[in-house]
């Protein structure tokens, strides 16, 4: 009798053995989901709270039509920008006042330190019917938190410039073209 209880003991101290292993083993495959499952939290927040600063083309049309490159921060947080690369085209367009020209053309060389709010942007003036090529480069780096964030994009100019906006002059009373047009501008903004 008394081998039968020392064997029903050992039986039971390896199992008990076992099911406290298989414990341990489930604790920590359960630990290592868990913390998947935090950087995956952490990551949605962070992409749900972060800066997304980008840059595309625009044009205002009142009686003329005048293209912008807007570099706009469509994200949640304050965006503050590194590193800001561009064709270097851009510093050699023409336009009649050679002061206005200049500015315009270093316009450029400012973005580099601009602090972007979410939801703000920054017109940079262009004459992009005057750009020699198809195609022009932008690298933009920047800052939130700690962490740095980069876009690099291709944007296709001469596309964009083929795209005209109309205004027909039909029913405009003389001397009212640019309220009219300013306020058809504006309504097409807000569709």
């Amino acid at each position: 009798m008394e081998n039968i209880s020392i064997i029903i003991n050992l039986c039971l101290c390896v199992l008990s053995f076992i099911l406290a292993l298989l414990s341990i083993i489930f604790v920590i495959l359960t630990l290592r989901q868990n913390q998947k499952l935090i950087m995956q939290n952490n990551l949605m927040i962070e992409n749900a709270t972060r800066p997304y600063v980008t840059i595309y083309l625009d044009s205002v049309t009142i009686c003329e039509q005048a293209s912008f490159f807007v570099l706009k921060n469509f994200g949640q947080s304050i965006a503050q920008i590194t590193d800001f690369e561009y064709d270097p085209i851009l510093k050699t367009l023409e336009d009649g006042n050679s002061e206005a020209s200049r500015l315009i053309n270093e316009q450029f060389d400012f973005v580099k330190g601009l602090s972007l709010a979410p939801g703000q942007s920054k017109m940079l003036l262009c004459s992009v019917t005057k750009i020699p090529k198809k195609s022009l480069n932008f690298k933009i780096v920047y800052n939130y938190a700690g962490k740095s964030y980069d876009e690099t994009l291709t944007l296709n100019v001469k596309n964009y410039s083929h795209i005209p906006v109309p205004r027909p002059d039909t029913h405009i009373l003389e001397g009212n073209e640019r309220q009219v047009h300013s306020l058809r501008e504006i309504i097409e903004r807000l569709i």
